[in-house]
């Protein structure tokens, strides 16, 4: 750790001040009698002589709270850090009691602490961010619009654009009310500043629930600066997330007919009508940037992935094509490349492209993915040989990742003995590790050894006792396959009120609450799950409760379209047989 204790005079007499620290404690002190005991191992500060010296009891201070820190007893550090950044003006004690009182999450002395560390050194940037920060979070948006004011004059004043900082010290603020209540004032004082208005408008969607909150902030943003395409772009963002489609389209469209030079603006509706499902004008608006820019690298490798996203995958092909075409970021274009063939089915190529990735940020997928491709295709023997030196490799991080990964197309393949044999050996390599021990319960699970399932899902439970997919996890599995209907409730409820729109969870809700025979409450949060991820577990879900409640018609049409889209779902197959034949 960093001794960030006085430098400079104070530092050249360190030892006479600790001469009169030593001093202090033979002689000058008050005495205490038995009934005085202290009942406390921690630092206590020695009562002040008369006569003491400021230079030794700052030294005290700043002794006695590096003691405490060493001994872990870091709410007293930052007790006595701060003392000592009252008694002292140099600004490194001040910054040291800062960060020990944020390290000790005592927030109101990190506040008196940082305020002192800018008042001292009103030229620091960093000062001036962990303050604002620390007034954000106290719900004191006032002054932090103010100190954020001071903060962007000093970086115009330096010829810094402040937007980038303004933008991380609202990202970093973690009561979202107050930080957009800073940057409304913010945005009222500097009224004519389209870059607040801007940061203003990131936040709002960053911090505000989609809906009229963000959209009403970006609304009046782009009434004020409409020539501002950054701005129009997060107006359309938020007309988007607030389910206004057709709102957001028309907004981009118009953006772009305002701004035709725009790379911008013709990415973000290029984007738009791609999500829209509208690939006939998405794609003339992608090959007109194109045109203009026909070697431009990060504006093809852009484009490829919007495709790839939106499963376009013949203009993903082509922009690839064009890149790799190019010989610029060989390994990244490879890479996706595979990605492409695997969308596509097409697992020759697909291991080929991998093949191509020497280094750099995706070579560890590439090799993971190049394992899993050999496993579906080759077969188990001709996969180990490619997840074993990573399994047993010196990267931790990629073991688990190649056990999590053999395992899971094991589970997928019906290998449930050879994918629990995986991961128990990566258990006994990374004993108590969630994500195995999660995985290894979905395997039992599949093989119908539901007290192995649940024994995994209660360990994970018993480090954390809210690990939200091991409570959904758990509490399907005894919905789904046992008659402890209560007991499943309670798990996934606490699961749903920490995940409320995440569509596994509302499923596991709703099919407990078929369970527990309450079928119109069943139905109501089933399609919601449906409409939040179509997915064939949830689709059969659905079915289900549908037959159930006498909307057969419906629930014949789900399963076919389900069907059409995943043919060799096990669990649509069986519940159409079961329900329909």
């Amino acid at each position: 750790m960093p001794e960030l204790i006085p430098t400079g005079t104070l530092m050249t007499r360190s030892l006479l001040a600790l001469a009169a620290l030593f001093s202090l404690a033979g002689c000058a002190h008050t005495q205490l009698d038995a009934s005085d005991t202290l009942q406390t191992d921690r630092p206590v500060m020695l009562p002040a002589a008369g006569g003491e010296d400021p230079e030794a009891a700052l030294m005290f201070s700043v002794l006695v709270a590096e003691i405490a820190v060493r001994s872990g007893e870091h709410d007293e550090a930052a007790r006595y850090y701060g003392a000592a950044a009252l008694m002292s003006d140099d600004p490194a004690i001040a910054e040291r009691a800062t960060r020990i009182a944020l390290f000790a999450r005592d927030f109101e002395q990190a506040q008196r602490s940082a305020d002192r560390w800018l008042r001292l050194a009103p030229d620091s940037l960093e000062a001036s961010q962990v303050s604002t920060v620390l007034r954000i979070n106290a719900g004191d948006a006032e002054q932090a619009a103010e100190q954020l004011d001071s903060l962007m004059g000093r970086l115009l004043v330096q010829g810094s654009d402040p937007y980038p900082t303004l933008g991380a010290v609202i990202g970093q603020a973690q009561d979202s009310a107050a930080a957009l209540e800073a940057m409304r004032l913010l945005s009222d004082r500097r009224a004519d500043d389209v870059g607040v208005h801007r940061v203003y408008a990131e936040a709002a969607l960053r911090f505000a629930e989609p809906g009229e909150a963000a959209l009403a902030v970006t609304t009046q943003a782009v009434e004020r600066f409409p020539e501002s395409v950054p701005l129009q772009l997060l107006h359309a963002r938020a007309q988007r997330e607030a389910g206004e489609i057709e709102a957001a389209v028309a907004t981009l469209r118009a953006t772009v007919d305002a701004h035709p030079d725009s790379r911008e603006a013709r990415l973000g509706y290029a984007r738009a009508l791609t999500e829209h499902d509208d690939p006939v004008f998405a794609r003339r608006e992608m090959d007109r940037l194109v045109q203009a820019a026909p070697e431009d690298t990060q504006l093809l490798l852009a484009l490829a992935l919007m495709n790839l996203e939106a499963e376009q995958l013949e203009p993903a092909r082509e922009y690839l094509m064009r890149l790799d075409a190019l010989g610029e970021r060989e390994n990244e274009v490879a890479y996706y490349l595979g990605r492409l063939h695997e969308m596509a089915d097409e697992p020759d190529a697909a291991l080929a492209a991998y093949g191509r990735v020497e280094s750099g940020d995706y070579a560890e997928d590439a090799r993971l993915r190049t394992a899993r491709l050999t496993l579906k295709r080759d077969g188990m023997e001709a996969a180990r040989e490619l997840f074993r030196p990573m399994q047993q490799g010196v990267d931790d991080d990629l073991a688990r990742r190649a056990y999590l990964a053999e395992a899971n197309i094991l589970r997928e393949l019906g290998e449930y003995a050879e994918a629990r044999g995986r991961l128990n050996r990566g258990l006994v390599q990374f004993p108590g590790d969630t994500r195995l021990l999660y995985l290894r319960g979905l395997v039992h699970e599949r093989a119908d050894d539901i007290a192995a399932a649940e024994a995994d899902f209660r360990a994970i439970l018993e480090s954390d006792p809210e690990n939200v997919a091991a409570l959904n996890a758990l509490g399907y599995t005894l919905a789904d396959r046992t008659d402890r209907y209560e007991e499943a409730y309670e798990l996934i409820l606490r699961a749903y009120e920490q995940e409320p729109d995440d569509a596994a969870i509302v499923d596991s809700y709703g099919w407990v609450l078929y369970r527990l025979g309450r079928l119109e409450e069943a139905e109501t949060q089933l399609r919601r799950a449906y409409d939040l991820m179509q997915d064939g577990e949830i689709a059969s879900n659905l079915a289900v409760v549908l037959w159930e409640r006498g909307a057969r018609d419906e629930a014949r049409e789900l399963l076919e379209a389900a069907l059409e889209r995943e043919p060799d779902h096990e669990r649509l197959q069986r519940v159409r047989d079961e329900l329909v034949e």
